[in-house]
């Protein structure tokens, strides 16, 4: 049996920001994964200025920029023909983002938090918690698939959506939401550099591209179900076709000469599905999807687990650790912003979404805006307030009269 001050199951960025956190503030961590490291996992991959810096702060970009080459970018997006495009308002430095592949974010994050003397234990499964979680039986660690027993007098779950501390806790998904887009990505090389990452929509498709890290640029394709559907070789059939249909942002000519290092990823409309759960009880709390997910694609599913995670840590290592505030101050947070990520995970909604891309476009502060909505600096109420939709669909060109 081994004893630590917490046990954290799961060591991507919302576990291995908890367990740098924790193990700053003087907490003895044990950290465990069912994978190793180097690996990746489906994700979205945007980071954004507050994001940026946080990883700063902690040392894990130190630790990505010594082992890759990372991209600073700019944001564009092109919505039915309209466009959009520029920095973010700067925070603590960063007014762009970076959009690494997991396989390099993952584990700059777990040999930062190695570096830091947590201990790691990669390739095992947790089976069961220690305790029921519950105010008469707290959480007081994991039991792992080689017979191991972790103890600890605090449990993390922040093993992703499916998380096995949730499911052992009996934990149920509230407010549900669905979208309605699947997506499909692979990585390129010899695809022309690029400092921006561009989005563009159209009423029934989508593409996300732009570089990643060490020379690779990513091309995420978004679309119907059937985009993530059928064998193998069909997927990367509709997978090829569809990122060929966005001349306007990017030259399918490109590809020819350039080579597709990995195979297409899908992640089809189901995985996509949002959710809370009830994030903390005695001796145990949740992190990251695990705790909380919104729609890709508006990006923000890291930020989240790394800002939780130094919440969590902050609460606990003061001289009344408590985290009696964690859940008013997580749904706080992502009031606005959970609707906000289900709208983007949907086909536009062709009776306004013109307008919408057209105001965006024309007026540069609501371009600023759009873009620090989407980096979670203001909230999507000030970027679609009422003066302006008023006004955006006052001045809507009429439709063309027939004859």
């Amino acid at each position: 049996m081994e004893e630590h001050d917490a046990v954290i199951v799961g060591a991507r960025p919302a576990g291995s920001t908890l367990a740098i956190a924790l193990a700053d503030r003087g907490w003895d961590v044990a950290m465990v994964d069912r994978d190793t490291f180097p690996s990746t996992t489906v994700s979205t991959h945007l980071l954004y200025p507050k994001t940026l810096a946080r990883l700063e702060s902690l040392g894990v970009l130190d630790a990505l920029q010594a082992e890759h080459e990372l991209r600073f970018v700019t944001h564009r997006v092109h919505g039915l023909g309209h466009e959009t495009a520029g920095t973010f308002t700067s925070f603590d430095g960063y007014d762009r983002g970076a959009a690494p592949r997991r396989i390099a974010l993952d584990k700059a994050g777990v040999d930062t938090a190695l570096k830091r003397g947590v201990k790691g234990l990669f390739g095992t499964r947790v089976v069961e918690l220690i305790g029921a979680g519950t105010d008469e039986d707290p959480a007081r660690g994991v039991l792992l698939d080689d017979g191991r027993e972790i103890r600890a007098p605090w449990v993390f779950g922040a093993d992703g959506r499916g998380s096995v501390v949730a499911s052992r806790l009996g934990l149920e998904k509230q407010r549900p939401q669905r979208g309605e887009l699947a997506i499909s990505y692979s990585y390129w090389r010899g695809i022309s550099a690029t400092d921006e990452i561009t989005l563009q929509i159209k009423l029934d498709e989508m593409l996300y591209h732009g570089p990643v890290e060490d020379g690779l640029f990513m091309l995420i394709a978004n679309g119907p179900a059937d985009l993530a559907q059928g064998t193998k070789p069909e997927r990367e059939r509709k997978y090829m076709e569809m990122i060929r249909r966005f001349p306007e942002t990017f030259d399918p000519a490109q590809l020819e000469a350039a080579e597709m290092v990995t195979d297409v990823t899908v992640a089809p409309e189901p995985l996509m599905q949002g959710f809370f759960r009830t994030p903390a009880g005695p001796g145990w709390a949740l992190v990251g999807d695990a705790c909380h997910f919104k729609h890709p694609a508006t990006a923000q599913g890291i930020g989240d687990a790394v800002e939780q995670a130094i919440y969590v840590a902050e609460a606990l290592s003061r001289p009344k650790p408590s985290l009696a505030g964690y859940e008013e101050w997580r749904d706080a947070r992502s009031a606005e912003h959970y609707d906000w990520s289900f709208a983007w995970g949907r086909f536009p909604n062709p009776e306004i979404a013109e307008d919408l891309f057209r105001g965006w476009a024309s007026e540069p502060q609501a371009g600023q805006d759009l873009r620090d909505a989407l980096a979670r600096q203001i909230e999507p109420s000030q970027l679609m307030s009422k003066e302006r939709l008023t006004r955006w669909f006052a001045s809507a060109p009429e439709p063309a009269s027939a004859g």
